[in-house]
């Protein structure tokens, strides 16, 4: 692109940092106004991690936003004008996020990460118009509806600096008058739209159709623009619901701490390969989730959602009629204030502790990591020696992790009622090693991981835990930078104390009955062998005729010759002569 007459001026704040002294001997630098940007780099983001996807289960994909943050003449300014800019901007950043880390400004701290990962809508929303725009082709206006759902909509995605991938973007098709939860839906809607799109797709111009899944659970189609990757699924509203829901989160309690918690625990699991639920391991949404359980037991957010619903024994979940009203009446990410309270005016389920408060987030991620350990984890080791595993270990041993504000005991009793059994119950066949409730269905978000990926969780944990421990010095945005860059540990699980099928209790009683009693038959056994081979007769190799009688030797013996056969004896069909001279003499 052709470069402007005149250089664009920096905005105000950068001018303010490029002016103020680097000399050693000066106090400590004057904090940037708020609003001003931080790089990843400044927290240890490596250049290689990329924007991950979300499951399908959680509703929701990163968007890494490829025009970073400035005026629009640095965005349209050539290659070799803007990367000075850039490489002065995060130079900057890094300093600015070390002096708020060295001076104890928690606040400024956390404006720095998450304005470093603030991302710009504008692509996204180009692209939501233009589809919206060309839908209706196939479809009246209003008829359907198109939502966006995810990272994009909790703003939580993370920017890699100078990241060449492009952006990713989860959308939904809604249909009005068609029911989300019949059974023939998955037939007669998704399948056939997921067709109809495909079709259509392939003849749009700058339009590449990627993947087209119709034998999954969700049918899905993937398709990609010059800038934006997206996943299009038909009738799901819960996933725009749980969208919402985490948004509204994100913006209560103490500013700027799920988002930046979420933000590293992305970090952190990214750089260790636990991160994919394809592979086993929790998806993003989860992890989202374990934040904001984390936060709300500690008093730094609010839980949005009442305790129980209207009407006292009904279901205190939404079902997906429920959920596709309010999703189609609150289009565009307007608030349903029939489901949940207002970020503003929601209570704290805890009290806030003012150490808490003051925490820097590479701190807050530390305490989040004892949480685990001592909550979501804890039962592997309580249950080391269970027949089978810790994956067999009952409801009642382990901690829910829940957004609603119930007891232990109340969320058992509302998961093992309103939810489906295979989610929560485990079993022979069906181990568990999370639970952690979805706020809007009550399935339980953990549910498909492995025990692959859950011992790479597990010792991941400890090993971070056990590294910021050691750590010297103050736990800032260094120490985060060197636990990102250790490589991944080596996934294994460890072989259960005591193995599936082996009997413990009244199966190890009857089986030492049953050792007994052969011991006590053995020796009756052996006398009746040996008096059933006193009786039978031996058994001779020939049993081919009988040969004639050759000159010299005395004549072929015949069966009148034989002494006479024992009771219960096999008579023998043919023998050699020297068998039966044999038998003879005897």
């Amino acid at each position: 692109p052709k470069a402007p007459e005149t250089p664009a001026p920096r905005p105000v704040a950068w001018a303010k940092r490029a002016a103020a002294p680097k000399a050693p001997e000066t106090p400590a630098p004057r904090l940037p106004r708020a609003g001003a940007p931080e790089t990843p780099q400044a927290l240890g983001i490596p250049e290689e991690v990329e924007v991950e996807e979300e499951t399908a289960e959680a509703g929701g994909v990163d968007a890494p936003n490829e025009a970073s943050s400035g005026n629009s003449e640095h965005a349209n300014a050539g290659p070799e004008e803007q990367a000075p800019v850039e490489e002065e901007e995060e130079e900057d950043m890094t300093k600015m996020m070390e002096v708020a880390e060295s001076v104890g400004n928690a606040e400024a701290a956390y404006e720095f990460l998450n304005s470093a990962n603030a991302q710009d809508n504008s692509t996204t929303e180009e692209l939501l118009d233009s589809l919206r725009r060309d839908l209706g082709r196939l479809w009246n206006h209003q008829d359907f509806e198109l939502e966006p759902f995810g990272s994009a909509v909790a703003d939580l995605s993370l920017v890699s600096a100078g990241s060449t991938k492009k952006i990713e973007l989860n959308v939904v098709l809604l249909f009005r008058g068609e029911a989300a939860d019949a059974k023939d839906v998955r037939q007669k809607l998704m399948i056939p739209t997921i067709t109809r799109l495909s079709t259509w797709l392939k003849n749009q111009a700058q339009m590449t159709v990627t993947n087209v899944s119709l034998q999954a659970l969700v049918p899905v189609i993937s398709f990609e623009s010059p800038k934006v990757a997206v996943e299009m699924s038909v009738q799901q509203p819960h996933s725009v619901l749980n969208s919402w829901h985490l948004r509204d989160l994100c913006e209560s309690g103490c500013p700027g701490r799920l988002r930046a918690l979420v933000r590293l625990i992305k970090m952190w699991t990214k750089s260790k390969s636990i991160v994919s639920s394809t592979e086993g391991c929790l998806g993003s949404y989860g992890y989202a989730l374990l934040a904001a359980g984390f936060l709300s037991s500690r008093g730094l957010i609010p839980l949005l959602l009442p305790s129980e619903r209207q009407g006292g024994e009904a279901s205190p979940y939404i079902d997906a009629a429920t959920a596709m009203e309010h999703a189609l009446d609150g289009v565009g990410g307007g608030l349903s204030k029939q489901l949940w309270s207002s970020p503003s005016t929601a209570p704290s389920a805890q009290p806030v502790v003012a150490s808490d408060t003051e925490m820097m987030p590479v701190e807050l991620f530390a305490a989040w990591l004892g949480w685990m350990q001592q909550a979501p984890l804890a039962f592997a080791e309580q249950h080391h020696n269970l027949t089978g595993g810790c994956g067999g270990a009952t409801l009642s041993s382990r901690h829910v992790v829940s957004l609603r504000p119930r007891t232990q005991t109340d969320l058992r009793g509302d998961v093992t009622r309103w939810s489906r059994e295979e989610s929560w119950v485990a079993g022979r066949g069906n181990q568990m090693f999370l639970t952690i409730e979805e706020p809007l269905t009550g399935e339980n978000v953990g549910r498909n991981i492995t025990a692959n990926g859950f011992w790479a969780l597990h010792s991941e944990v400890k090993r971070a835990r056990e590294f910021l421990a050691s750590w010297d010095g103050q736990k800032g945005s260094a120490c985060f930078r060197a636990l990102v860059e250790l490589p991944a540990l080596v996934r294994s699980v460890p072989p259960p104390q005591r193995p599936m099928g082996v009997p413990g209790g009244k199966q190890k009683q009857q089986q030492q009955q049953q050792q007994q009693q052969q011991q006590q038959k053995q020796p009756r056994l052996q006398t009746q062998a040996f008096h059933q081979r006193t009786l039978a007769p031996p058994r001779f190799p020939w049993t081919g005729p009988i040969p004639a009688a050759q000159p010299g030797r005395p004549p072929t013996p015949y069966l009148q010759h034989l002494p006479q056969q024992r009771p219960g004896a096999v008579r023998p069909t043919a023998r050699s002569w020297a068998d039966y001279a044999k038998s003879a003499a005897v």
